[in-house]
């Protein structure tokens, strides 16, 4: 049985990304050695592997293929991206992936390789994104049939795209690069490791590699200037893998954003469901949920300590009040923030907000 974690290591170039340990010893090393063993001069020109970047990162050029990785995450049987050109934040230079199959206690990594490109086809790639019908829901049916017979020179396919790129690439990728990764002829494999992980531990790496992702992606957040409306909603949205989607549905539906009505969607139901059902039978919440929790704690208080006067008032009036309404939910969400933000509730909101005059001070 094989061991596997996640760390922030520092690279070759000075700065950090999380890669994944296995026994003991980070990928890139193991990258390395094989390299050495290998006749491939292609697999040395992609050296040194220990700069280069986690596929699952949350800082690729496009969120399209952001939402794409980490739903092959999930898959249980899948080639998937593990690590990418520096320079290139997609999927057209360097992609080192591992044949994945899940069972329901164990996890397998059989063999790991990187992609050959020369038999991808751009102009079938464009063939399998919002024109590809033959995935399409009921829902997508009523949204785009509109679009769905259209061809790859028509101005009408030209210009969706241009409005809907993160859904059209989303497509392709799910349509395309996915099959075009699991036919065989199209990775060149390195190495049959043949790793056994237990599914637990896997999962538990996976929640860990997410937390440290997501909140490198606060800390950016937290650094710029002050943050307003719009901003205050993208980076709620970039909170989960359907984020972005519910943003475009609300601003399709408001012509604007209005913070007040969106925190409900991206923050405080979420955020209030994972607080009140993950708990298991002694009242404690699983491990593969604090991650989550600390998460949107952060970013609430990235709000709190980073955003406008309207930004502020999001989170004094419709965050905080509509947390209180359960007095477990109040109580627990006060052991995920920091005393500094503790402090601000219990000395001003509580005092000074009369719909909170006879909320508990949070311990």
């Amino acid at each position: 049985m094989n061991h596997i974690d996640v760390k922030d290591i520092e690279t070759i170039y000075g700065y950090k990304e999380s890669y994944w340990i296995i026994d003991e010893k980070i990928l890139p090393d193991y990258l390395s050695e094989w390299a050495l063993e290998s006749k491939d001069d292609n697999l040395k020109l992609m050296e040194p592997f220990n700069g280069l970047c986690p596929a699952w990162r949350k800082e690729l050029d496009w969120s399209g293929d952001i939402r794409w990785v980490w739903k092959l995450i999930e898959m249980d049987s899948v080639v998937l991206p593990l690590l990418l050109c520096p320079e290139d934040l997609d999927f057209t230079c360097t992609v080192i992936v591992v044949e994945v199959e899940k069972t329901k206690n164990f996890v397998y990594w059989n063999r790991i390789g990187y992609v050959l490109h020369e038999n991808e086809d751009f102009e079938e790639e464009k063939k399998n994104g919002i024109l590809n019908t033959s995935t399409y829901s009921d829902k997508d049916w009523e949204e785009y049939g509109y679009i769905a017979f259209e061809n790859i020179y028509s101005p009408l396919w030209q210009e969706w795209i241009s409005e809907h790129w993160d859904e059209e690439l989303y497509r392709r990728r799910m349509n395309y690069t996915l099959p075009y990764y699991q036919t065989e002829g199209n990775i060149c494999w390195i190495k049959d490791m043949n790793w056994i992980f237990e599914r637990t531990e896997y999962e538990q790496m996976v929640s860990k590699f997410r937390e440290l992702v997501d909140r490198k992606k606060l800390k950016n957040y937290s650094e710029n200037d002050i943050l307003d409306i719009r901003a205050c909603a993208y980076m709620l949205a970039d909170l989960t893998l359907e984020g972005r989607q519910i943003l475009k549905n609300h601003k399709k539906d408001f012509n604007e954003i209005l913070l007040h009505v969106l925190v409900e969607d991206l923050v405080t139901k979420p955020f209030m469901d994972l607080l009140k059902c993950h708990i298991d039978r002694e009242g404690t919440i699983r491990l593969n949920y604090k991650a989550a929790i600390r998460l949107y704690c952060k970013a609430i208080e990235i709000m709190w300590k980073h955003g406008d006067d309207a930004v502020k008032n999001v989170v004094d009036v419709t965050i905080l009040e509509r947390l209180f309404d359960e007095e477990f939910i109040w109580e627990r969400f006060g052991l995920y923030i920091s005393n500094e933000f503790k402090d601000y509730i219990n000395e001003e909101v509580l005092k000074f907000n009369l719909m909170m005059d006879r909320v508990k001070p949070l311990l």
